[in-house]
């Protein structure tokens, strides 16, 4: 299996597809409603601040993209940490709902609506694992 490096175009797009073909996600998400944008900061390896769109309605993933700087974007969801921490969710070292708790990773959004769907979060990580991710 070939590597996606991490960040990438081509990671981005891996990302959205691997959430669509994940068969435990569309169930465990079909009364999701809200996109969400991940705000990867700098740390470790990563020297300037990535963003990314992720488009999440009924269970499917509308469409991911890499957001230029400058941008302006308005999503439902914002998630935002240090790229180190993203990654510890990455590799399963801890789920997104323990990091968001112990404020490895912050979420602005309707966090009740959030834990009524903490499956579809997880799946949504485990998605990354159908993959292979090069790491910076």
């Amino acid at each position: 299996m070939k590597k996606v490096k991490i960040l990438t175009e081509e990671w981005v797009e891996a990302f959205g597809n691997a959430i669509n073909q994940n068969p435990d996600y569309k169930p465990s998400a079909l009364t999701w409603e809200g996109d969400m944008l991940l705000v990867i900061e700098p740390s470790g390896n990563l020297d300037h601040e990535v963003r990314i769109f992720v488009g999440l309605h009924h269970g499917e993933c509308t469409g991911t993209r890499l957001v230029p700087e400058g941008e302006e974007i308005n999503t439902e969801y914002v998630m935002a940490g240090p790229y180190d921490n993203f990654v510890s969710v990455m590799k399963k070292e801890i789920d997104p709902i323990r990091a968001i708790m112990a404020g490895k990773l912050r979420l602005e959004g309707d966090m009740a609506k959030l834990m009524r769907h903490t499956k579809a979060a997880l799946e949504i990580v485990n998605s990354l694992g159908s993959f292979e991710t090069e790491y910076l």
